[in-house]
């Protein structure tokens, strides 16, 4: 169990249009963690415009700790520009940014050499290339030397081979640089091969429908060999899913 002082968000009283009434809850999100929230609607999405300060059009209270003021949001279509090259795209949003940060090209290029561009920094990519866009997207968040970095949905259009190399991308960056990552996706085996943490949410609800610890799920399916395990944990989030979906209808 997550202790209380490494908390890193609290939800209270949550109020945005038809989407949340009185959403309550906490996220324990330690320290350089990778945690999922599966959902089918777009309650998540939602939610991390919220947490991201994309969203200002809601009623309620989130409470930060001390190690962040605010969260990073990366969006699930690319938002690097095809018209500025990496290094500039990187520029664009330090310059047109309340961040304090200096502007030098010493820890742009460190920073392009940890998401794997080294190399690239002086290339345009095009509309097509979703997991070079989403590098640059990761290299932009990286930059501001946030805690907590969100991840709307990102992947759904990846090839698996793109979208893999990311995957073990985003844990090496978690643990280099203690960053914990909170990702929406509608994949449950992207969630358990990613995740320490799982929430499952869907809209309508005050609260998360459950939370599912992976450390602890395999603890107790440690006879199970691997490929059993991860369809016993698919199985159990259907089920959640379906027995929610069946206590609504009337």
């Amino acid at each position: 169990m997550v202790k209380e002082e490494n908390m890193i968000l609290g939800i209270n009283n949550l109020n945005y249009r038809s989407v949340f009434k009185n959403f309550k809850v906490n996220l324990n999100l330690e320290k350089n963690s990778i945690n999922s929230i599966i959902c089918y609607d777009e309650s998540a999405s939602a939610l991390f415009k919220i947490i991201g300060n994309v969203e200002s059009d809601f009623e309620g209270e989130l409470k930060y700790p001390n190690t962040i003021k605010s969260a990073i949001y990366i969006p699930e279509a690319s938002s690097s520009f095809p018209w500025l090259n990496v290094k500039d795209n990187i520029k664009y949003v330090l310059k047109n940014s309340a961040s304090t940060l200096v502007n030098n090209d010493v820890n742009i290029q460190k920073i392009i050499n940890e998401v794997g561009l080294k190399g690239y920094e002086n290339h345009f990519c095009d509309n097509k290339s979703l997991g070079f866009r989403f590098r640059i997207s990761l290299a932009r968040a990286l930059i501001f030397n946030s805690v907590l970095i969100l991840i709307d949905n990102s992947f759904s259009e990846m090839d698996n081979e793109t979208k893999f190399e990311l995957f073990d991308l985003i844990k090496n960056i978690s643990k280099k640089y203690a960053v914990s990552f909170l990702i929406n996706t509608t994949n449950i085996y992207d969630a358990i091969y990613l995740s320490e943490n799982i929430y499952l949410m869907k809209e309508g609800n005050s609260k998360f429908l459950k939370s599912i610890n992976l450390f602890e799920e395999w603890k107790n399916l440690e006879t199970e060999d691997r490929r059993n395990r991860q369809q016993k944990v698919t199985e159990k989030i259907i089920n959640i899913f379906a027995k929610n979906s069946l206590n609504n209808v009337h």
